[in-house]
């Protein structure tokens, strides 16, 4: 014959086993809500940065890209130690949320005391965001420095009309002193492979502005390891005006967005 305090460890022991069933599904929905609620902000913000690049776009112009133009000219004028520094920060502030809608990365380190940095910017994958393809602005060569200045000219541009825009691959552009090695001896462009290594990245394409050298092109390709995995490699002829960098600009435009498809 059973007892009040049988009846009673009966009762409880149903309790507990209950809850024993009921708590790892409690768990699991809450863990499902938890999701749906993470990416449903998730997705609105996205939404949100999506607009607000739209409105910041600007087609591909002479106008913008005589303006910006005209800036780095006068910027290549400046000695050395100002000219490299310069050049980053006018990137920085033309292609920011204010301007064009991008977080700009601005990777600072010092060569000789001197400050410099990798700038870039870019429109990440939404199905493939590892797989990159890349415009690379590469500047520092006084020699060189009408055709660095249109180069970079054609990118902020260009960086200005694709804002907003979404493909299963990322577009980057990125400009580097190239040649200008930190007080490790890592030279820019190792820089920035390494961190693209570190992301665990794959770069499809390089697209290098301002007509670069033979050996540049070289250099590129090994310091990418193009050879061995895959990596296409295109050099664009130099511009020197307004209109020739117009011309190119809309060019790579059709390509870059074919290519992140």
């Amino acid at each position: 014959m059973s007892t009040p305090s049988d009846a009673a460890v009966t009762r409880s022991g149903r309790v507990v086993r209950a809850a024993l069933l009921i708590l790892p599904a409690g768990t699991i929905l809450f863990g499902i809500a938890s999701f749906g609620i993470w990416w449903m902000k998730k997705t609105q913000v996205e939404e949100r940065g999506y607009k607000y690049a739209l409105a910041l776009r600007r087609d591909l112009g002479a106008e913008g890209l005589q303006r910006h133009g005209g800036i780095l000219l006068e910027v290549m004028r400046l000695p050395e130690a100002d000219r490299l520094g310069a050049v980053a920060a006018y990137l920085e502030s033309s292609m920011g949320a204010e301007n064009m809608g991008y977080a700009v990365r601005r990777e600072r380190w010092l060569s000789s005391g001197m400050e410099l940095a990798n700038v870039d910017v870019e429109l990440t994958g939404r199905q493939r965001p590892r797989e990159v393809v890349l415009v690379l602005v590469p500047f520092g060569d006084a020699a060189r420095s009408k055709q660095e200045a249109w180069a970079l000219a054609t990118a902020l541009s260009l960086a200005h009309a694709i804002t907003g825009e979404s493909g299963a691959r990322t577009l980057r552009l990125a400009a580097i002193p190239v040649g200008r090695r930190d007080d490790s001896g890592m030279e820019a462009l190792e820089r920035m492979a390494a961190r693209s290594r570190e992301r665990e990245e794959r770069i499809m394409q390089v697209h290098v502005l301002g007509g670069p050298s033979e050996a540049l092109l070289a250099q590129v390709k090994a310091t990418l390891r193009a050879e061995a995995t895959g990596t296409v490699i295109q050099a664009l002829p130099e511009t020197l005006d307004a209109a020739s960098s117009l011309a190119a600009a809309q060019v790579l435009r059709t390509r870059l967005l074919q290519a992140a498809e």
